[in-house]
């Protein structure tokens, strides 16, 4: 097993099997104290409540060694007993079972999108508690973040029943999530120093990823039933991209993992970069936005104008939402193709704002396959919230691998 893994066990297995699949979300190695903690806790998450003992059954730890690494999450907030589930009638010592606390503590989240950005609050499965949307601002990176920093002590401060873990910051472009450092063409940010500046403006420590990787750890940390060993995420609204799966870990590249913005759909759409039919530019929201303003479909560029279009059967917008669909299909098939996943997930609001033209996404991408028995791609759980839970599980990726070292930062900066 890989240092730095977190363990998780499959719900669905016979707890005697002791089948493991490993899901390893930072690349950064660990002690074994801290990997020690991360399996117990993620145990836990999976399956919890359970008691001590079927801890031990799950996992190839010792039984001092869990029960001192279940001590430790106690005494830091983050498992608790649950008395009032322990078996009456046992013979001998009561086996209390132990749980994720999800009352006490949460993750804050902030996603930039290049026109909206988002804060949400979760607790520690992921569930989101609160989320606000706001318009991007404009301006140098240090004043939009001073600007966020700002917003968000507001939205915190109406929230004041939880203690913040910590910050997750998650965007496009070209992340350095161990440096915290972001560079983005379309916000005009280059060698941003995004993590040291945001929590200098919040005092929480923050951490940095790029809003696909992090989407594709929401999923396997709290999307999914059972944990594949292969998943291709795409995600499409004003950007588009996938992050990648593969043996339990999640593939990062230099930066933000892989590309797709400039793969050809056979549209006629001009790109920025000099070609025509570019994925990204075909499929974006702008651009689907300006043909329908454009073809006199919506008075103004709104998207919730052009989906409440459709879905009262005007022909020109369910034309353009289709061809959208379409194109994302035949994109993903391509992609699909090369990787061969076990499983795809779709996200992003040109999917899960548009259910009506899913039907026609999945024709294109069963057309455009070329590999036999390709299962149909399946739509986040996460629907319109999934940039909030994104961004909160950039800070809990960090509790579930490393929940001591979460909270050492965390106690720097109180």
């Amino acid at each position: 097993m890989p240092r730095g893994a977190a363990v998780l066990c499959s719900p669905n297995l016979p707890e005697q099997t002791g089948q493991l699949v490993t899901t390893t979300l930072s690349a950064r190695p660990v002690g074994v104290r801290e990997t020690n903690a991360a399996t117990v806790l993620d145990v836990i998450r999976q399956a919890g409540p359970l008691s001590r003992a079927a801890i031990e059954r799950r996992v190839a730890l010792s039984p001092p060694t869990v029960s001192r690494q279940v001590a430790a999450l106690i005494e830091l907030g983050i498992v608790r007993e649950v008395p009032e589930l322990t078996h009456s009638g046992a013979i001998g010592r009561p086996r209390v079972p132990v749980d994720i606390d999800e009352t006490a503590l949460a993750a804050c989240g902030v996603h930039i999108g290049v026109s909206t950005t988002t804060f949400g609050l979760a607790d520690l499965r992921g569930r989101l508690l609160a989320d606000e949307h706001l318009p991007t601002p404009g301006g140098g990176p240090e004043d939009v973040l001073d600007f966020l920093a700002s917003r968000l002590a507001v939205f915190l401060r109406r929230r004041p029943q939880r203690s913040v873990v910590g910050i997750g910051l998650v965007t496009g472009g070209r992340v350095d999530p161990d440096r915290g450092v972001v560079d983005h063409d379309r916000l005009g940010w280059y060698r941003v120093p995004a993590r040291e500046l945001l929590s200098a403006a919040t005092g929480h420590p923050v951490h940095v990823d790029g809003h696909l990787p992090a989407m594709a750890a929401a999923e396997l940390l709290f999307g999914l039933r059972q944990t594949p060993r292969s998943l291709l995420y795409c995600y499409a609204r004003q950007v588009v991209g996938v992050a990648l799966v593969s043996g339990g870990r999640l593939h990062r590249g230099p930066g933000r993992g892989s590309d797709i913005a400039h793969l050809p759909v056979g549209t006629d759409v001009p790109c920025p970069c000099g070609r025509t039919g570019c994925l990204e530019v075909s499929v974006s929201e702008q651009t689907v936005l300006a043909e329908a303003v454009a073809d006199g479909v919506i008075a103004r560029p709104d998207i919730r104008l052009l989906h409440a279009a459709a879905a009262a059967g005007d022909p020109g917008a369910a034309r353009i939402l289709t061809a959208r669909a379409r194109a994302l299909g035949r994109a993903i098939a391509a992609v699909r193709d090369v990787v061969d996943p076990d499983l795809v997930v779709l996200g992003g609001q040109a999917i899960t704002d548009a259910p009506q033209q899913l039907d026609e996404l999945r024709h294109s991408f069963a057309d455009h396959t070329a590999l036999p028995g390709a299962p149909p791609p399946q739509v986040t759980r996460f629907g319109s919230d999934v940039q909030a839970v994104a961004a909160c599980t950039s800070v809990l990726a960090h509790l579930y691998d490393r929940p001591f070292a979460l909270f050492t930062a965390a106690r720097r900066k109180s």
